[in-house]
């Protein structure tokens, strides 16, 4: 193939890409084809739960489709999932069911990915997966709620879920966002991950021991930041330096000074 060959290949595939982007997305339905869908017999459960309502696809402003079901199921798309050609699709249906499997102790039981027939002879992968409260609802429910019995130590368990988290995600290859609002927590107390596993996500951290104590840092700062106008800081402080919990004394030292830091 010549230069100018090659230069016309490369406009269609941008311009294909361009309209393809802009266009409203194909979501899979409930006659999707068991082949394209991991796991088969759960994910099509799944697609006539998402369907019992009509979907609203929202394009984010980074390229990615995002579905919200009304009966809490979120549904999303990135731009990069989108292929041209049906083989390599399906070669990236095949990966994505490795890295679900890899992951599997960890990730939600809810959740499917699904390919689909695209726009423009393309072929769209998405992944969905069942919307449950989060450690960032939890967080945010303890630190503005009314009731500030036991405050510093539901504090404290909610550090304590996102360590053990973190702790346990090291075991993972780094396809984990290990974000509170990535992170579920049952009815049993179990915390598992709610967010999409991507090889390509710039964002995410494989979390050595040595960064650990700065990530808790990080998602924790803002939070309790924003709170201090309406707590009594100086009685946190107090009850959570008599926490009895020597396993985990570093997380009492981490949140004694974000309070006193602010």
């Amino acid at each position: 193939m010549d230069m100018s060959q090659e230069t016309k290949r490369l406009k269609k595939s941008a311009f294909s890409r361009s309209l393809s982007i802009k266009h409203l997305p194909t979501f899979p339905d409930e006659n999707t084809p068991l082949q394209w869908i991991w796991p088969p017999y759960a994910g099509r459960k799944i697609l006539h739960q998402i369907f019992k309502h009509a979907l609203r696809p929202h394009l984010q402003p980074d390229g990615t489709w995002i579905i919200k079901a009304k009966n809490y199921w979120y549904c999303y798309s990135k731009s990069q999932w989108l292929y041209s050609d049906e083989k390599i699709a399906r070669e990236v249906l095949r990966a994505n069911m490795r890295m679900h499997l890899q992951c599997s102790p960890i990730l939600s039981e809810q959740r499917c990915v699904v390919l689909t027939p695209d726009f423009n002879d393309q072929w769209r992968l998405w992944q969905i997966v069942h919307i449950e409260p989060t450690l960032a609802d939890y967080l945010t429910k303890i630190l503005q709620g009314e009731q500030f019995d036991k405050l510093a130590l539901k504090i404290f368990g909610c550090a304590n879920y996102y360590a053990n988290a973190l702790q346990q995600s090291i075991k993972y290859p780094p396809l984990l966002n290990m974000t509170l609002d990535n992170l579920g927590l049952n009815t049993g107390q179990q915390v598992f991950y709610l967010g999409c596993l991507d090889e390509n996500n710039p964002n995410i951290i494989q979390p050595s021991r040595e960064i650990l104590l700065e990530m808790i840092k990080s998602v924790f700062t803002v939070p309790i930041s924003e709170a201090l106008p309406h707590l009594e800081v100086t009685t946190v402080v107090k009850d959570l330096k008599n926490i009895n919990y020597s396993k985990q004394r570093y997380l009492k030292e981490i949140l004694v000074q974000l309070f006193n830091s602010n």
